[in-house]
């Protein structure tokens, strides 16, 4: 299991830098067609507002596997070993259940996110907001709820491997 979410991960992390070039290329055609050319490209910031709506949500499933979300450590001075480890599962717990709870609420607003526009996207299925908003935060909620099992696993491993020795 864990090769194969290292194999998303890395994956994940080199789709987030072609959105991230894809953000720098989009304005930087906005920019040299307004000021140079005097004639600005059309979606030029939709194509951008869009890359970092999907760069946001899947580097934050990334970070949360990397462990480089903010966090107190306040405990892991105060407790013991053991007492730590079973808050760390704890609160990977927490984060599978928050963000399931969110993702049956964000699959209730599909009706009404489906009719509305996206700036100047030309309105379609795929070009709804919530295919452009909505979907990217649920897969990005998706695998950090895989990354959290992961942990939670990992922490588990962790705790039978030195109850053994």
């Amino acid at each position: 299991m864990t090769t194969l979410l290292s194999g998303l991960h890395r994956l994940t992390l080199w789709f987030c830098a072609a959105l991230a070039v894809a953000i720098i290329g989009a304005l930087s055609v906005q920019i040299v067609s307004r000021y140079v050319f005097n004639a600005p490209v059309h979606m030029t910031d939709d194509i951008a507002e869009i890359s970092l709506i999907w760069m946001t949500f899947l580097g934050a499933a990334l970070v949360y596997r990397e462990g480089g979300h903010i966090g107190l450590d306040l405990l892991d001075t105060l407790t013991r070993p053991a007492l730590r480890r079973w808050l760390r599962i704890v609160l990977h717990l927490l984060v599978v259940a928050v963000l399931a709870y969110v993702i049956t609420q964000v699959r209730q607003l599909y009706p009404l996110m489906s009719r509305l526009e996206f700036g100047t996207v030309p309105k379609g299925p795929l070009t709804s907001k919530f295919m452009l908003i909505l979907l990217p935060f649920g897969i990005g909620a998706g695998m950090t709820i895989l990354f959290a099992l992961e942990a939670v696993w990992t922490e588990l491993r962790g705790a039978s491997a030195e109850a053994d020795t």
